[in-house]
């Protein structure tokens, strides 16, 4: 299962569809056994992937202000509500889900590198 956890905004707003989404990779125990990030599209292609594989999603997202993760699924990219930073919700930005991390006390650290 993969769980999206923040998202990398473009700068620019005419490229408002244009995001990538930070994600932990986790096992069937519930273990984080990855980290990774994938663009809108690979996202969507992931999501054809598992439906062709599973008939299902394997992709949840946790946004903010809610208190349990919800599934993504194809219909999500439809189109995207001008509140929300990604077509499925409203992600944390890296910025936020670091200050989350950091406050949990957590030597750990996220940074886009390209």
């Amino acid at each position: 299962m993969y769980m999206a956890i923040a998202v990398e905004l473009v700068p620019t707003r005419e490229k408002r569809d244009d995001y990538k989404v930070w994600y932990l990779e986790i096992d069937t125990q519930g273990r984080v056994v990855g980290i990774g990030v994938k663009s809108k599209k690979e996202l969507i292609a992931s999501l054809f992937e598992n439906y062709r594989q599973t008939g299902t999603s394997s992709w949840r997202a946790f946004k903010k202000g809610e208190e349990h993760s919800s599934p993504i699924e194809v219909y999500d990219f439809i189109s995207q509500n001008i509140f929300e930073n990604t077509h499925f919700g409203d992600l944390p930005t890296i910025a936020e889900f670091q200050d989350t991390i950091s406050a949990l006390q957590m030597n750990f650290e996220l940074q886009a590198i390209a």
